[in-house]
């Protein structure tokens, strides 16, 4: 086992327990927390939206425990804030002494592991500033020099998004992960909530907790992480729903999903960071979920991004892993061989019966007047007998017994008695295929073509049924997903398994019809 493999399965282990104890009594913020520690451990910071009193606050005091010598910042804006109170108030002493302006930043937003700014929109031009140094280059201007920050998370949350025209654009940029954080829905967790007692801190050993150094020490081998083709197929499908989207929405131009080429390049650090707490190599299908939480504007895009990342994954994510497309197109090719090498043109003549006055068919040697049928109650027949009416040439009908002998062919009922009975018929000069015999030689390559797409499909079945027992066993689950992205996951496995399946069947079939 490399050092990747080593490090990623400790860490793994440990991240899945981390979650496990802060998570208690969250009551449906679990996935909140998750995506808040993924978003620490890859240097990237999370925007929570959603009304007052749902926890968003729990959340970051939570995280702190999940570093060693965590302490958090946490500071409610307003208007009125000012840089001391989220930087630090100006040392008297340094200013007095040595005449420097510097700041005092122990216990504020520089000597911080864990930040939490509530309603961050309404920060002043100043602080707004400020912050997005901290947001874009990790550090923090304290008079004469630069400090380098070392928080680990860094938190905001608001119940609105950043108004239009005030220059927010740059900050709500930097806040890679967001996440919508409602009420909660389950009756019976609500009903926990309510009633259980004051909340106590986590209780989190130091050996579980993440520290500074070792997670700069993760960060190039979260670089090392494999991305393979089927991850950027999806990514590259969810790049042209956002495309036509825009484009859709014509000159309303504020109503636009915008992801720069940097946003791209975060995401998917984001999810090779997801992989690698997740003890993989290599970044698999389950990590695209985590693009959901990165590309939406307002509210009422969430719902439609999880669709387009969602389709892409089912549709475009396994069939690009196994090369699905290339498997149709195989077994297309084989189906044509086969036709190609089993059958054989020849000029056949056909017998169908002739149709009178547009829509009857005539029943030769029929005793009564009534000797016409129509075409169309003809061609509905299926087996055994039912009441159909034969008609006269003036249009008079009758009900008879009838049942469909062959395709120019009646029985009709006579008392007790079945007769048959010819309908009027023409040759008809048709170009059709019939089969032919074939060499052992043919047979064998025909053989050859189905063996080996045989193979391949039972190599993926493979691949699927180990793909479902990791998962059934907790090992392939992605500790970063809800149980409704789980389940889709499931689904979107289910899907390629009949897949595969009804293409095993269609080639055993084909090799069948030719005797191989």
């Amino acid at each position: 086992m490399d050092e990747l493999s080593k490090v990623a399965f400790d860490v793994r282990k440990r991240s899945k327990k981390l979650l496990s104890l802060l998570g208690e009594d969250l009551h449906e913020k679990e996935d909140v927390l998750s995506l808040a520690l993924l978003s620490a451990i890859a240097g990237e910071s999370i925007f929570m939206l959603g009304p007052p009193g749902v926890g968003k606050s729990m959340i970051a005091r939570r995280l702190k425990y999940a570093f060693k010598g965590g302490d958090s910042f946490e500071y409610l804006m307003n208007r009125f804030s000012t840089p001391d109170e989220i930087f630090g108030p100006i040392s008297i002493s340094k200013l007095s002494k040595e005449d420097k302006y510097e700041r005092l930043t122990d216990n504020y937003l520089p000597g911080s592991s864990v930040v939490f700014l509530d309603e961050i929109w309404k920060a002043g031009p100043s602080i707004q500033n400020a912050l997005l140094t901290v947001l874009n280059e990790k550090v923090f201007r304290n008079g004469e020099q630069e400090i380098e920050v070392k928080v680990h998370a860094l938190l905001s949350a608001s119940n609105e998004l950043p108004a239009k025209g005030e220059g927010l654009e740059a900050i709500w940029d930097r806040f890679l992960v967001r996440v919508y954080v409602d009420r909660i829905i389950d009756e019976q967790k609500f009903f926990d909530m309510i009633t259980s007692s004051k909340l106590t801190n986590p209780v989190v050993r130091e050996e579980l907790k993440f520290d500074e150094t070792e997670v700069d020490s993760w960060s190039p081998l979260i670089d090392s992480v494999k991305v393979p083709l089927e991850v950027l197929s999806v990514i590259s499908i969810v790049r042209k729903y956002i495309e036509r989207f825009n484009q859709s929405t014509g000159t309303e131009i504020e109503k636009n999903i915008y992801v720069s080429d940097r946003r791209w390049h975060k995401i998917v650090r984001l999810i090779r960071t997801s992989a690698f707490m997740n003890g993989r190599e290599r970044v698999d299908l389950s990590d695209c979920f985590l693009i959901a939480n990165c590309i939406w504007h307002s509210p009422d895009q969430i719902d439609m991004v999880r669709q387009w990342v969602t389709r892409a994954v089912q549709k475009y994510g396994w069939s690009a892993k196994y090369s699905m497309e290339t498997v149709r197109s195989q077994l297309e090719t084989f189906t044509s061989d086969v036709e190609d090498q089993t059958k054989e043109e020849k000029e056949l003549y056909m017998e169908a019966p002739t149709v009178v006055d547009g829509e009857y068919h005539i029943i030769e040697g029929f005793s009564s007047m009534n000797n016409r049928i129509l075409a169309d109650d003809f061609a509905m027949m299926g087996r055994g007998s039912s009441e159909v009416n034969l008609y006269t040439s003036t249009g008079r009908s009758e009900s008879f017994t009838i049942g469909k002998f062959s395709d120019t062919e009646i029985e009709v009922r006579l008392g007790h008695d079945y007769h048959k009975y010819k309908l009027k018929s023409s040759k008809e000069h048709r170009i059709g295929k019939v089969s032919k015999s074939i060499t052992e030689d043919v047979r064998i390559q025909l053989n050859k073509e189905a063996d080996l797409l045989l193979k391949y499909l039972d190599k993926i079945s493979r691949e699927i049924e180990e793909v479902r027992h990791s998962r059934e066993e907790g090992v392939g689950k992605n500790i970063f997903l809800s149980e409704n992205w789980r389940s889709l996951i499931d689904e979107s496995l289910n899907d390629l398994w009949k897949l595969v399946l009804n293409y095993k069947l269609q080639t055993e079939k084909l090799k069948r019809s030719y005797g191989g």
